[in-house]
């Protein structure tokens, strides 16, 4: 959404693949800084794969894009499919890198391949996770150490550079564009792990354009809260009873740090009692352009 000139820069590292990709699926979620225009400029170009534009009518967050994404993807006969945002850039060598491992090893074994991504050049360890066994938080990032091994297993992925077995995707489910942003993908590469391993291969990478994050109140954490709670509630049900009233103490102790307030707490609250019920879409309140009160 409103990303252009991120776009044209993704687009560019796929089209410089050295396998190309036999389709492009691009989502629009209703952007309005000119995307739309160069998309239909861009469609019209020649080349070696099929373009496809799916334009939605409104912004359905990246939960949204990626569902649509997902349905026009495995009507198509390919059967892997990858997944980024328009923020991720690939390395020349990123799908053949995948391609090969498909054909050296009995990919049917295999929900999810992918490789490591870079922020700031350096590792960016937040995309690639096991479970914690402890109660908190619910997964944990690989550690760095074993990106100096060929590949390693993970039992959940973001969605920067993953490459989905159609075939397994289809039996686990689509997204759940409800959850609108955040979470979605780790709830559905959960789900995705129970049909399949998830691999990651060291070699290949893809460099992730995108700022620090500061330590403050957006709307997105209400989206945070709630569908980690939602994904807690389905697929860790033991945490879910310990880890909720430890969210709910800990977003009451907002009002005692330094800079916090009441709207702290409430966005937070909000969040949970939201995941508790199953309230789940884009929140009226809690959604692009809010901003807490000064």
């Amino acid at each position: 959404f409103n990303r252009l000139e991120k776009l044209k820069k993704a687009l560019e590292s796929y089209e410089k693949q050295t396998l190309l990709p036999k389709y492009i699926i691009v989502v629009d979620n209703a952007s309005n800084d000119g995307t739309k225009k160069y998309l239909e400029k861009w469609k019209k170009e020649k080349s070696e794969y099929e373009k496809i534009v799916v334009s939605l009518s409104e912004n359905r967050g990246g939960a949204g894009g990626f569902y649509e994404g997902q349905k026009v993807a495995i009507i198509k006969d390919a059967a892997w499919i990858m997944h980024a945002d328009d923020d991720l850039y690939f390395d020349k060598d990123y799908f053949s890198g995948i391609n090969n491992f498909i054909k050296a090893q009995n990919s049917d074994e295999y929900s999810i391949i992918c490789g490591k991504i870079i922020e700031h050049e350096k590792i960016a360890i937040g995309h690639r996770s096991v479970k914690n066994k402890w109660i908190m938080p619910f997964h944990k990032d690989i550690n760095e150490k074993q990106y100096e091994k060929e590949s390693f297993y993970c039992d959940m992925v973001s969605y920067c550079g993953v490459a989905l077995n159609k075939e397994k995707l289809i039996k686990a489910g689509l997204a759940r564009q409800e959850y609108f942003i955040w979470n979605d993908d780790w709830e559905h590469t959960c789900r995705m792990r129970k049909l399949g391993k998830i691999v990651c291969l060291t070699n290949l990478f893809a460099n992730h354009d995108t700022e620090n994050v500061e330590k403050k109140l957006t709307w997105k954490i209400y989206y945070d809260y709630r569908n980690g709670i939602d994904l807690m509630k389905k697929h860790f049900k033991i945490r879910f009873f310990i880890v909720t009233p430890i969210l709910i103490i800990k977003s009451f102790i907002f009002l005692f740090l330094k800079g916090r307030t009441l709207e702290d707490v409430k966005i937070r609250l909000t969040g949970i009692k939201d995941g508790l019920f199953g309230n789940m879409g884009k929140h009226s309140v809690y959604c692009p352009g809010w901003k807490p009160k000064k």
